[in-house]
């Protein structure tokens, strides 16, 4: 599985936050279902990875006081929703699938994240959409190398900090807390 480069991860980690009071954020991580033609629901384990690596970039950030994911009140809160785009199953993985993988087909997805920033009133403060492209090969013979790379897990679970690192860098760059 490889990335397509679309999110960096930022230069510097943590940003550099000359705030001197900090506030509290609640993170709310939710599905916009499939836009690809495929018409899957995204897992709940999906879901709850993402809110996991959700929590870790917030936190880790150190730009907010306190980051939660209840209902409590905060000063500030995060509307996470998380889509999956594909365009299905290419030319090339339809031959792959047929020659039962015997020849190599690709398969893509794209794993998209929209933030929505609003206050305590629940008033919006702004909008940032990050996605991220993937493309896996598929080939009996590709098995054998396997175990050298980075698996399709360690690779998202990477690509959705990265998302919510660069989100961040992006939503601290234009003044959003």
């Amino acid at each position: 599985m490889a990335r397509d480069g679309n999110v960096k991860p930022p230069a510097q980690w943590p940003p550099h936050s000359t705030q001197q009071t900090k506030k509290s954020i609640a993170l709310h991580v939710s599905e916009v279902g499939s836009q690809g033609s495929s018409g899957q629901e995204i897992s709940p384990g999906t879901i709850e990875d993402f809110r996991a690596q959700a929590v870790k970039a917030y936190t880790e950030s150190k730009l907010f006081s306190s980051v939660v994911t209840t209902g409590e009140p905060t000063d500030l809160k995060a509307d996470i929703t998380l889509g999956e785009g594909s365009d299905g199953l290419s030319w090339s993985g339809v031959i792959s699938a047929l020659t039962l993988t015997m020849i190599p087909g690709v398969v893509s997805q794209d794993v998209i994240a929209n933030t929505t920033y609003k206050d305590r009133q629940q008033k919006v403060i702004g909008t940032i959409v990050k996605a991220e492209g993937f493309g896996s090969w598929i080939q009996f013979f590709l098995l054998f190398a396997m175990p050298f790379v980075d698996g399709p897990d360690t690779i998202m679970d990477k690509t959705k900090y990265d998302i919510h690192r660069a989100t961040l860098e992006e939503a601290y760059r234009k003044g959003f807390f």
